[in-house]
């Protein structure tokens, strides 16, 4: 596993872009708990704020914001509510599937029991759509179809770990499309929405691609860290699982396959701004999710 190598570094954002987000950040490390009406909910629901993630699907609001000229900071508390649906999933995921850690810490089921971690991501996807709603019902929908898309993927995922059944390739990208790349997909796409630009169409469909490479290289990651001896939770149906057989050198064909998929996706994010002008930040920031081997 050793010949593969992550390619993706931290992208250089544009300086209006990294100020909006630096807004974000702080206002994910300052909800109170008047925030979630009590110390009890206030505890579950902001547990994983104490760690920041990638922050990618903020980035990518910001980005899309930034692309279509507008201020990006406007753009800052629907990047905050893309964030908040992100962790309500991941608490959600983390109880399905019985993880004890998540961003080097406890995960919230773990530390506050089941009951509680539920009602924290409830609370999450109560707060998201709150702060959505002050952009108009039509970005409600947009973020609402996500979180629907979201909920339909992770019970297709714990259908298969309830049977035991390994699935194949064409249902880990239908897990994908739904758990992974609706939501980043709105993201991209949502202030292009907000504002009635005709871009809006091609941006959803870059962020769709954009989200299944993103989904495949984690998996493929994921893959390499198991193989090194670290933890991989063998739970999640991924792509580099459904191609692997006993056989070593198949193994690392299973691997080869999953890249080439990466890359497949990465080609057609690209593809669906080629006739977008003054695209090529985007399209950057695309590359950076590519795998090579």
């Amino acid at each position: 596993m050793t010949m593969l190598m992550n390619v993706i570094k931290r992208p250089i954002l544009p300086a209006p872009v990294k100020k909006s987000l630096d807004r974000v950040s702080r206002k994910l490390s300052s909800f109170g708990v008047q925030d979630f009406v009590n110390e009890e909910l206030h505890g579950p629901s902001t547990h994983l704020f104490k760690k920041r993630g990638k922050l990618v699907r903020p980035i990518l609001v910001l980005m899309g914001a930034h692309f279509i000229g507008c201020d990006t900071d406007k753009y800052v508390d629907l990047a905050l509510a893309s964030e908040l649906m992100h962790v309500s999933s991941l608490i959600h995921d983390d109880i399905i599937d019985n993880d004890g850690e998540r961003r080097g810490m406890p995960t919230v089921h773990s530390k506050y029991g089941d009951k509680a971690a539920i009602l924290g991501g409830d609370a999450l996807i109560a707060k998201s759509v709150m702060i959505a709603s002050t952009y108009g019902g039509k970005i409600m929908e947009e973020m609402a179809k996500a979180s629907m898309d979201m909920c339909a993927g992770e019970l297709l995922d714990y259908g298969f770990q309830k049977s035991g059944k390994v699935p194949g390739v064409e249902e880990c990208l239908d897990i994908a499309g739904l758990k992974s790349a609706s939501l980043i997909a709105s993201c991209c796409s949502v202030a292009a929405v907000h504002m009635g630009r005709k871009q809006a169409g091609n941006m959803y469909r870059f962020g769709k691609s954009l989200g299944m490479a993103f989904q495949i290289r984690d998996d493929i990651m994921d893959y390499i860290a198991w193989s090194k001896g670290r933890r991989r939770n063998a739970l999640v149906p991924n792509i580099v699982s459904s191609l692997e057989a006993e056989n070593g050198d198949r193994r690392m064909q299973s691997v080869l396959d999953a890249v080439e998929l990466n890359g497949m996706y990465v080609t057609k994010a690209i593809s669906e701004l080629d006739d977008v002008p003054e695209a090529e930040l985007l399209k950057g920031y695309a590359r950076l999710i590519q795998v090579s081997a």
